[in-house]
């Protein structure tokens, strides 16, 4: 289950954003996650739970922006949503992917008032 890594990443990134910005508690953090990662949003948003306690991160909402599949054939140009094995409309299959890639956090929001005392790294 990777999605706990890709949890435990995301809390460490927080902690240190926030450490660089006063380390006050995370508030809220916004993710773009793209239909193709096979990262199940579900799975994600648990494990970002159970990894989170006992951090600056627990009880921080987190908003999963999914990001649908978006490809442009490789013969006539078209774009379209679908799935890589899906022939375009001309018949050709595959196609270059523009969207749906996207496992990155847009946003990470810090309370400054809450910032910890010096030495304090929860």
């Amino acid at each position: 289950m990777h999605e706990t890594s890709v949890a435990q990443r995301m809390v460490d990134t927080a902690i240190e954003v926030a450490d660089q910005n006063g380390g006050g508690r995370v508030v809220g953090m916004r993710l773009l996650l793209g239909e193709m990662t096979c990262v199940e949003p579900d799975t994600l948003s648990f494990a970002f739970g159970v990894v989170s306690r006992g951090t600056r991160v627990e009880g921080c909402p987190l908003e999963i922006v999914r990001v649908p599949t978006r490809l442009r054939c490789r013969t006539c140009g078209a774009e379209r949503g679908g799935d890589l094995l899906e022939p375009c409309a001309c018949g050709m299959p595959g196609g270059e992917v523009l969207a749906g890639r996207e496992l990155r956090l847009l946003t990470i929001d810090i309370d400054e008032e809450a910032a910890l005392p010096a030495g304090d790294q929860r």
